[in-house]
């Protein structure tokens, strides 16, 4: 341990042992449960090797429970928490005081409050740590200041529900609030109270302590933050339910699952694909090759993964629910993006079996009936800047950079399923975001392998005077890769 000038408000561990561990749980005294120190040791035992623990720490979150509510019971609670920071190698007790030396080590860190039920607080664990961790995920980046030294702690951002001010879908909402605050100067940080109180008009009875809260109440709670929100059930469109929900995935936007048998709520943040997945001999979505999605569930620690198929794996972190589970999402949509997933998804069919600008009638690379398609909604600043970097063959990346676009854009990638296990693709369907879902000349352009077409999108004119025509002069398909930059990617092992 490390020779602090005041040991009472900090300790250095070397994580060895068992021993060790235990003398984790011993600093932490009257802030962990057994069964939480026993969730952490499962969860990092493998990882860990030091922990820097932060007495008396100031914790946001949990001061705005504090002040709003526990102060005002008769049991007396502790104003400050414990902050507990991961590293995966051994930090000598002298180097206490260089931490930002260890930076590549850095795990991340959780906040322990003084609450007997569920301790854990706000927390940020970086995926890519994590050895049971892989796949496609939601993540940001969050300053951490420790003994003077400034870290970086990269993930999604986690909390358990305290079962008196927050519950599941409580915990869910703020975990995407927090998401989007810290990555979207636009959005406001809410703390958990707060986030209690942004549900009124739909709310029967008293927000605290909470019962629980409904799918419109989620939705209203959405609408009140600032986002436009979309609500989808699975009995109202089981054929698109989940795709959809990938959809929506890919594009960077966790939703809130809920699971309505299981009286729960999660936040889906992630996915993985099994590209072993034979695809059929028809024209296919990106879906198809989904395994499993990554979600933030409060009971457990984050990043677990909901099984698609039968049977659940019996190693790794899957969680006991799987995607058939999931009934109704509630998705945080920007407010100016009028175009939802499923009208995307018919739009882009219709384009591509169009008789005059259907994929069969304007390429003789590439047919409609073999390909894989991957749609996903991002910022057209993101899109140009890839497309800049990542170029595109023939200059249509400059073509791209030239177009004038709305904030956002929905993409329809173009592959064909041996390109796309590769993450190449043959062309993409550019669409406005804030477009109407009944104008069918909603698209921007229209990418196939060896044509193009532009749309200037002049509402005063109709096709073809508002069209550009490029056939393009190849004799092959000359691939490039899938646009990557809404999720990070999260090698296994």
């Amino acid at each position: 341990m490390a020779a602090f000038f005041d040991e009472k408000q900090y300790a250095l561990i070397q994580l060895e042992s068992d021993a060790d561990w235990r003398n984790f749980l011993n600093q932490c005294e009257g802030y962990i449960t057994l069964s939480a120190v026993q969730s952490i040791y499962n969860y990092l035992k493998e990882t860990a090797r030091t922990v820097v623990i932060e007495k008396g720490y100031v914790d946001a979150d949990y001061r705005d429970t504090y002040f709003n509510f526990f102060s005002r019971k008769f049991a007396q609670y502790p104003s400050k928490t414990i902050r507990v920071n991961f590293f995966s190698s051994k930090i000598p007790p002298d180097s206490a005081f260089d931490l930002d030396h260890y930076q590549n080590e850095y795990i991340g860190f959780i906040v322990l409050r003084p609450n007997r039920v569920n301790p854990i607080g706000r927390t940020v664990l970086d995926p890519a740590k994590l050895p049971f961790v892989s796949g496609h995920i939601c993540t940001s980046e969050y300053p951490v200041h420790i003994l003077g030294a400034e870290l970086t702690a990269k993930g999604f951002p986690y909390m358990s529900q305290d079962t008196d001010v927050t519950v599941c879908a409580h915990a869910s909402c703020w975990m995407i609030f927090r998401y989007f605050s810290q990555r979207y100067s636009r959005y406001a940080e809410k703390w958990p109270y707060e986030v209690t109180q942004l549900t009124q008009n739909v709310s029967l009875g008293r927000l605290v302590p909470s019962k629980g809260l409904t799918a419109a109440q989620v939705t209203e709670m959405f609408s009140n933050f600032g986002f436009s929100p979309e609500i989808y059930f699975r009995n109202q469109q089981p054929e698109l339910f989940d795709q959809l929900l990938y959809m929506y995935v890919e594009s960077g936007l966790p939703v809130v699952a809920a699971l309505t048998k299981h009286s729960h709520a999660i936040t889906i943040i992630g996915h993985t694909s099994d590209y072993t997945t034979p695809v059929p001999a028809t024209p296919s979505t990106s879906d198809i090759f989904l395994n499993s999605f990554i979600a933030n569930d409060d009971n457990f620690l984050p990043y677990h993964s909901i099984c698609k198929k039968d049977p659940i794996p019996e190693t790794g972190y899957w969680s006991k629910y799987k995607v058939e589970d999931i009934d109704a999402f509630i998705v945080p949509l920007y407010e100016k993006i009028h175009l939802s997933a499923e009208h995307v998804v018919k739009m882009a069919e219709a384009i591509l079996m169009d008789s005059v600008l259907g994929l069969n009638a304007l390429s003789q690379l590439l047919k409609y009936e073999d390909i894989v398609t991957r749609t996903f909604l991002t910022s057209s600043k993101s899109f140009k800047k890839m497309r800049r970097r990542d170029s595109i063959p023939l200059g249509i990346a400059n073509v791209y950079c030239e177009m004038p676009m709305p904030k956002f854009i929905w993409v329809c990638e173009i592959s064909f399923p041996a390109l796309y296990k590769e993450c190449r693709i043959a062309g993409e369907i550019l669409f406005d975001a804030t477009a109407n879902p009944r104008d069918a000349m909603a698209f921007l352009s229209i990418h196939y392998p060896d044509f193009l077409l532009l749309n200037d999108r002049n509402a005063l004119t109709d096709a073809p005077e508002r069209f550009k025509f490029f056939g393009l002069n190849v004799n092959e398909i000359l691939s490039y890769s899938c646009y990557i930059n809404n999720l990070c990617k999260i090698e296994e092992g």
